[in-house]
């Protein structure tokens, strides 16, 4: 089962929102085509750390790798007169288009919403940015960690006492990709119904705001403190936090429920810990617990005692997980191993994320280009033939 069997997107965009947000597209079936300046191209081919390319024999940056498979990369310059007309001409048989341009660049270069709904009405048109096409921060540039302590995210991300920490993973540009893809299956779905294109407006920072709401708003509405380590799911909980073992490593505990937190202390023999449920102040009774015991000890005492206890794993211990390894959640594409389709209802074809200018020729030609058309092209410098 393909559900996007059929539907062709435009991606413009580089980094990684964009990508993450058409990397989904593309596992549930979509034809997506990054379009690529030459020589330029998605920059994350060039972020550190990299891994050796199996048919380039390059190295490329494994962020790169990680969020482009399933793609087709043609290499076109749109800001080019002709190249700008060579996108236009593509859009027609498109069905979503995704940038992430600084808000307003589009409109200016001539391939805004307008220009593309002129040659398809039917065109959705995603523009994903930082703070959104309006309001005072839309000009503003930005990245995932301004995007998070704007958002109050950031504030509580940390140590009680402790500054703020950076989270490795990027909540905003994630989140951001994720809210464009729910965006753009919704806006097919009313096209299917109404057979109109549509324009969606989609912010990194909201998307960050959005999660923020939930716990950390919550808090704030209630009137509760909120800070760093202290808060229910932030470390200040003494059933819903991470302790030390024996050995060094680290365990969780995240026995929110009263009977699994009941279950926790009586299998332990302090049943007089049951009414400190939600306390930080037995926090660090309950370190010392997990101290007497190594992460092996634990693991086994999680099998026969529900408590919700897990380890804290390394990427290592990730990849070799036998629920990761059952749920097929690790493919290797093109030599490197990687997180794969999360979409397990859905068969893709699993194809190497794109060389720079792969498929212009396959693409181009599709268009109605020439072959001559083509060498001519390349040799001007508006596209650039793999």
């Amino acid at each position: 089962m393909k559900p996007l069997d059929g539907i062709r997107v435009l991606d413009l965009s580089r980094l990684l929102p964009g990508p993450y947000c058409t990397m989904l597209l593309a596992d549930l079936g979509a034809e997506v085509i990054k379009i690529e300046t030459p020589g330029v191209g998605d920059y994350m081919r060039l972020i550190p750390p990299y891994v050796k390319d199996e048919r380039s024999g390059e190295d490329i940056g494994a962020a790169y790798l990680a969020v482009n498979r399933n793609k087709k990369s043609v290499s076109l310059n749109y800001r080019n007169k002709r190249g700008k007309e060579i996108l236009l001409q593509l859009v027609r048989d498109a069905d979503v288009v995704i940038e992430t341009f600084r808000a307003g660049a589009a409109e200016r270069w001539g391939i805004g919403y307008q220009a593309m709904r002129e040659i398809n009405p039917r065109i959705i048109y995603c523009s994903l940015s930082g703070y959104g096409q309006s309001g005072p921060f839309k000009d503003r540039a930005g990245h995932d960690l301004n995007y998070i302590a704007l958002a109050g995210l950031l504030a509580v991300n940390g140590v009680a006492g402790g500054p703020p920490i950076p989270p490795m993973v990027q909540v905003a540009d994630l989140s951001g990709g994720m809210l464009a893809v729910i965006s753009i299956l919704s806006a097919l779905v009313g096209r299917g119904k109404n057979g109109a294109g549509q324009y969606l407006d989609v912010s990194l920072f909201d998307g960050a705001l959005s999660w923020a709401g939930t716990m950390i708003g919550g808090a704030y509405l209630a009137g509760i403190p909120i800070e760093r380590g202290k808060m229910q799911l932030n470390g200040g909980m003494v059933c819903y936090n991470v302790y030390e073992t024996r050995d060094g490593k680290y365990v969780t505990l995240g026995a929110i429920e009263p009977h699994f937190w009941a279950t926790f202390c009586k299998a332990v023999g302090r049943e007089d810990l049951i009414p400190e449920h939600q306390e930080s102040k037995a926090i660090p009774e309950v370190a010392a617990i997990f101290k007497t015991r190594t992460l092996a000890e634990w693991l086994e005492f999680a099998k026969t005692v529900e408590a919700c206890i897990e380890p804290v794993n390394d990427f290592a211990q990730v990849f070799d997980n036998p629920q990761v390894k059952h749920r097929r959640l690790i493919q290797e594409i093109n030599g490197v191993p990687q997180i794969g389709s999360v979409f397990t209802f859905a068969e893709n074809p699993k194809l190497p994320p794109p060389m720079q200018g792969e498929h212009t020729r396959e693409i181009l030609l599709r268009a109605g280009l020439t072959g001559e058309e083509l060498t001519k092209l390349d040799e001007q410098g508006v596209i650039k033939l793999a």
